[in-house]
Formats: structure tokens, C-alpha cells, sequence
């Protein structure tokens, strides 16, 4: 945290960083746990977060409690992500699991992984206004007045822009012939 206080210039911006730290580390935690399902690893994800918003803490100067919020969810969720990503890349003993009595739950274990990499390949793949509202909805279980506010947009458009993602990812997964 010492090392975090040195990257902001006021005593001031320090007093505020430390509010915004105590107010959104446990959700941030909790959706970094959500995707990692490490204790380890999510805490890194969230400390990795924080320092890039000590880095960029000038900007969160106009922006609202839900705004950061949502906006440390996002950075938290992508690190989290990244974290993921290259975990997945690494092979690991834990990985490799075979059940001598039901081999086939290594492949039904193994299949249910890809596809939910690919889907959130997919999502990634996505315009940003589609995916964040994707990401925010479904995974950070935000309802949609929390998007609008949080993103300074109208519940209709949220609305909107979630029914737009929705049918660029299903015409995702029909070109990938993961539905019909």
C-alpha cells in the first residue's frame, strides 16, 4: 500500500484513494474469486487493479461512487482475466485430472473449459460499449439501472445495447457451430 500512496502526489488524493480502496476491494475480490477461483490469484488481480488506478487516479476526479465502482470492476474483471488467460496457457498437474472410473468426465470437465474460453473470446472480440454491458450484467450481476448509472447512459439505451450484444454473440456462436 506504501508503494501505492508514493504514486499519488497529495495528501489528499492518498485520503481518497484509500476511502475508494476500502469501499471496493471486497466486490472486486469477490469478482476476480468469481473468474479465478484462486485466493491467491484474485488477490493479485486486485492489487494489479489498484495499482493501475493509483497510476491513472487524476481521471477518477469526475467521476461519481458508481462510476469507479464500475470502472475498478472492469479493470478487476480484466485483470482477473489476463491472470486467466495465462494460467491457461501454462500446463498444469491440477489440469490434467483422469477419473480411471468415468473417463468421460475429463472430457465433459475439459469441453465445458473450451467452450467458456471461447465464449469469452467471443465477448472480448465484441465492441467495447457490447462487451462491457455484457460483462457487467451477466458476470458482475449488475442490474440495469446500476449500468446506466455507473456508465452515464439510460436504462433504455442499456437495455438496447444489452439486445445488441446478445445478438452479435449468438451470431457468434452459430458462425462457430456452438447453437443452430
Amino acid at each position: 500500500m506504501l508503494a501505492l500512496y508514493m504514486m499519488l502526489d497529495t495528501a489528499q488524493e492518498r485520503e481518497s484513494f484509500e476511502q475508494i480502496y476500502t469501499d471496493n476491494r471486497d466486490i472486486m475480490f469477490a469478482h476476480a474469486y468469481s473468474i479465478l477461483k484462486d485466493v491467491p490469484s484474485a488477490e493479485d488481480a486486485v492489487s494489479d487493479s489498484f495499482v493501475s488506478l493509483a497510476r491513472n487516479f487524476s481521471k477518477t476526479n469526475e467521476m461519481n461512487c458508481n462510476q469507479i465502482r464500475s470502472y475498478l470492476i472492469i479493470i478487476a474483471r480484466n485483470a482477473a482475466y489476463k491472470i486467466y488467460n495465462k494460467r491457461k496457457r501454462e500446463i498444469s498437474t491440477e489440469d490434467v485430472y483422469f477419473d480411471t472410473e468415468s473417463p468421460e468426465n475429463f472430457t465433459l470437465h475439459t469441453e465445458k473449459k473450451e467452450l467458456y474460453a471461447r465464449l469469452y473470446d467471443m465477448i472480448k472480440e465484441l465492441d467495447p460499449k457490447y462487451g462491457d454491458i455484457i460483462m457487467l450484467y451477466y458476470y458482475c450481476d449488475m442490474r440495469e439501472k446500476d449500468i446506466a448509472v455507473s456508465l452515464g447512459i439510460s436504462v433504455e439505451n442499456v437495455k438496447i445495447r444489452l439486445y445488441r450484444a446478445r445478438a452479435a454473440l449468438k451470431k457468434k456462436l452459430k458462425e462457430g457451430g456452438y447453437c443452430d
